[in-house]
Parts: structure tokens; sequence; C-alpha cells
């Protein structure tokens, strides 16, 4: 792969991490400050903030001749521009004939295309291409605009590029296309893109290397297995280096790579007639890369240490005293395990794949026209999937499916937490946290009147410390309920553009009245319609 500067990192077997491409933003050293106004001292770092002003004034003064020239490092002011994605000043530069295709004069010679792919700016790509920028120009290395938009993973843009007619046959001057680009930066989504677009994802690049020996490189199991499960790529292939891709994932110490690997081939020895071995670590603990360890911890902790403590423990020193509070207790661990059930198997609301919708939004995408205003019919696409993901819906990366309504993964119910199974989840939890709470208090009663044993001290000391957990978990849980929102929007709120106001700000437009939310979150109260959402954020930015 392309070569970088020295202070990239260059992998064993001869690719190395990255292009290199898009220089760092201007530090406080490239302006200079007058009565408290930022003014640049020069175009390009005027064209680096995006300073209309200043850059015509700066044209106005020494002619668009100084469109031509490059800075110290080699680039153009449009090379600035397009990398900060400041679409008016670009549109200034292109009226006034700045050379749209010129490299910069360094060891990469990446072109404007090239640094507005690597930033994501599909408006000022568009803009470009409209200017008769030739869709796959290459740099020095040969990377055209869709290879670098999968380095730096830029689904997007890659997603555009190939509506507008990039060739999907380009290759760098080491054998690799976007696609072998997306496996080695583990760009999963990208990669599921890619190959529905029509890359092979058995080519081998200059050092013999498939995608499936890239992803074992990187580590990204869910690249992996898809191209392994999806798209039967061999797992014994060998590069020009004698390396299979199990052979990269052990150099590198991907174990959950190299167990599914193992796996792999030991399904494929028996299908060619070796006698059968079952998979026991798999049934036990779960597939690479989803664990049941958590969900076990708490089964066991509460089968083989929490109930035989007060069978032994508690029940002879307590019943007679509070049976009101030992059948409470009861119940209330009928309720914790039946909702731990029913949040572990209940399929929490899996969208279903390669709709439609998708393959439409995909063949509109090259007669879209107002990429430069702002608008995207992309940014809601799932290419795992393959489709249109609805609002509060995520792709989950240990499921590998988009789930509505997504809340979190949750290890201690194997299960992610989504539209069909919250109810069960928020029941879970706050059942788990009364039991706690009745236990502390019984062994407490236990350790007063009959002295301080070790294992029950042990024990009480357990349960204060999970108490404090589940009170934290159950009572985040019954606060974002009163709120309607998700742990995932909460954590990601900045994402997401229905959640912001028209300055910006935090807006949630799913906030009803706390009996209203807890209503919909249970399923007793018709949730918001996307159209009537649309409006209500239309009606705040309009106040």
């Amino acid at each position: 792969m392309a070569t970088v500067d020295s202070s990239t990192t260059s992998s064993s077997h001869g690719h190395d991490t990255g292009s290199g491409h898009g220089d760092k933003e201007p530090c406080c050293g490239a302006v200079q400050c007058k009565d408290g106004k930022v003014e640049p001292v020069d175009i390009f770092y005027a064209a680096k903030l995006g300073m209309l002003i200043p850059c015509q004034e700066f044209i106005e003064h020494l002619g668009t001749a100084v469109l031509h020239t490059c800075d110290e490092k080699g680039h153009t002011p449009l090379h600035w521009a397009a990398l900060g994605g400041h679409t008016a000043v670009v549109r200034y530069f292109i009226d006034c004939k700045a050379p749209l295709d010129k490299q910069s004069e360094n060891k990469l010679g990446p072109r404007p295309i090239h640094w507005a792919c690597v930033r994501g700016h599909v408006g000022i790509v568009d803009l470009l291409l409209q200017q008769g920028v030739p869709i796959d120009t290459p740099d020095s290395k040969g990377c055209t605009p869709l290879i670098l938009a999968c380095q730096y993973g830029q689904t997007i843009v890659a997603a555009y590029l190939m509506s507008k007619g990039a060739r999907l046959q380009m290759l760098d001057h080491e054998g690799d296309n976007a696609l072998h680009w997306a496996c080695f930066k583990g760009q999963a989504e990208l990669v599921r893109l890619l190959i529905f677009s029509g890359f092979n994802p058995r080519q081998r690049d200059n050092y013999g290397q498939t995608p499936l020996h890239l992803a074992c490189i990187n580590g990204n199991l869910n690249i992996v297995k898809e191209l392994v499960e999806e798209d039967d790529v061999e797992v014994d292939l060998e590069d020009k280096n004698g390396k299979t891709p199990l052979m990269l994932a052990i150099g590198r110490k991907h174990h959950s790579i190299e167990a599914y690997l193992k796996n792999r081939l030991e399904r494929k020895r028996t299908i060619l007639g070796s006698m059968p071995k079952f998979d026991w670590s798999t049934l036990l603990w779960g597939p690479p890369g989803n664990s049941k360890g958590a969900l076990l911890f708490f089964i066991c902790s509460v089968l083989f240490w929490g109930y035989p403590m007060y069978i032994f423990k508690v029940i002879p020193y307590t019943l007679q005293e509070m049976q009101a509070l030992h059948l409470l207790f009861f119940l209330d661990n009928c309720l914790m395990w039946y909702f731990l059930y029913k949040a572990s198997t209940t399929e929490p609301g899996y969208l279903p794949r390669d709709t439609e919708e998708y393959h439409n939004s995909i063949r509109q995408a090259a007669h879209f026209d107002e990429w430069q205003a702002g608008a995207n019919p992309l940014t809601r696409l799932c290419h795992t999937c393959r489709l249109v993901k609805p609002l509060r819906s995520k792709h989950c990366r240990v499921c590998n499916r988009c789930v509505d309504c997504f809340d979190h993964h949750c290890p201690y119910i194997y299960n992610c937490v989504g539209f069909r199974n919250r109810g069960a989840f928020l029941c879970f939890v706050t059942s788990t946290l009364t039991v706690m709470w009745i236990s502390i208090y019984l062994v407490w009663g236990v350790l007063s009147e009959q002295g301080w044993d070790i294992l029950m001290l042990i024990g009480f000391l357990e349960l204060v410390f999970f108490s404090f957990i589940a009170l934290a978990v159950s009572g985040m849980a019954w606060y974002m309920v009163a709120m309607n929102i998700t742990t995932n929007e909460r954590l990601n709120m900045k994402r997401y553009e229905y959640l912001k106001d028209g300055n910006g700000r935090f807006y949630n437009p799913f906030m009803r009245t706390m009996k209203d939310n807890c209503m919909e979150y249970f399923h007793m109260k018709k949730p918001l319609s996307e159209v009537e959402v649309e409006f209500m954020s239309a009606r705040v930015n309009i106040v």
C-alpha cells in the first residue's frame, strides 16, 4: 500500500497504515490577531480558515496568479479550502479560474478533490466534478478519490463516487483497490457497500493478499466473518510470503479472529471426511466476538453463591421472624428470572435486510442535485444490512444487525436492548436491584445477631458493591425513560441531526410528558411518526 512519512508505522507484510493525505490544520501562528480580530497572513491560511472576504482581498491585491502558487508544503489555496469543506471559498476560487486538478508539489501529490474525499466533503467533491475534474484522477501513488475515501472511512463519499461512475477496477501502485483499503482500515460498512457494488472479494494485490488477509491484519472480526460466510472467501489462501489469513491474525494477536478461523478450518476438514469435533467452547462461552461471559457470571454468582448462602446461612435464622419478607424475596426472584429470560430471548427489533428502499436510494444518488446545499440522501443508509435506517435505529456491531430504537448491547442479557425487549430489560434491572436490597437487609440482620461470619461478610460486601452498580444502571434507565431518549442517543447526541435545533444545540423532539414517555416505552402509547418529529423540529427552528 501507499508509502507514508517516516512517522507512520509500517506493517511487517509490506502494507503501510495510511496514505498520509490531508495535512494538519493551521496552528495559532497561522494568523495575526489585531484588535481582537483574526487576520490571516496569506491566502493559504485564509483558505484554511474558510475566510471568504480575506481571500477576495488577497486576490484583488495580488491577482489570480496567486491561486497557482503553492505554500511551503507544496499545496495550493484550493487544496486547503477543499480540505476544510469551505464551499463558498471553493466557488470563489473556481470563478477566479483556480487550477482545479493541480497536484501538490510533494511526494504524495494529492489533488484538491483528494483532500475533499479525505474529510468527507461530498458537496465539494460534487462541485469539482461539475467543473470537469476527472472522477478517477490519481495522486502520485495511484490512489483515486474512491480509494482515498475508502482509506478514511468516508462511506457517503464512496457511495456518491460510485453512483457517479467511478471505476471499480482502479488500483494504486501496489495493486490495492478500494476494497483492499476498506478491509485494511476496518471499515465494515464500506466493505459491504463495495462488494455489493461489484468489487471482487477474492482479488489479490501485488503482495498476493486478498481483502481477507488485510481484514485479519486489521483485526475486525465482523469483516472477516462476512468475507468468509457471505462471500465464501477461502480461509487457507497463502500470499506471496506464504502467509494465510490465520497466520496473520496470530501474528497480530487478534485472538477472536484466530479462534474463528480455526473453527472454520476445522469445519472444512470435517466436510472433507475427517471425524467431526463438537465445539463445546462456542456452545458454552459463545462465538468469537460475542462472549456469554457476563451472562454466565451473573447466573453462576446467583445460583452457586447467592442461593446457597441464602438457604444455609440466612433462612435458618430469619425465616420465622421475617416470613413476609422472605415471600417478597421469592416473588422478586421469580420476576427477575422471568424478565431476564424475556429480555435475553426476545428479538430486540431487528429491521428487515436488503430492502427495495435501499436500492432506490443508491440508484437515485446519481441524480441528486442538492449536495452543495448540505442535503444528503445517503446519510441514513446501512450498507451492511442494505436498508434505510429509521430514526432512532442503529447497526449493532456485536449482533451485526440494525435494531429499531436501539438503546445498547447488553452482555448481561446476551442481547441488544431495542424496541421489542426494552420493557423486559428495564424490569429485569429494577427487579435485580430490589432483590439485592432485600438480600442486604437479610444478611445484615444475620450478621447483627450471629456475629461476623467471614463468608457472610464477603457476601454482604459483594451485595453492597453490585447494588451500587445496579442502582446506577436502573436509575439511569428510568431517567432516560422519563426523558424519552435512548442510551445510544445520549452518548452520541452530537452525531444525530434530529437531536439538534436550528442553532445546533441539543433538542429532543420525542419528549412529551413523563407519563406519556413511560407509556410509550412500555408500548401503551404510539410513538411519534417521523413526519411528526420533523414537524416538531421545524416548529422549534421557526421559534
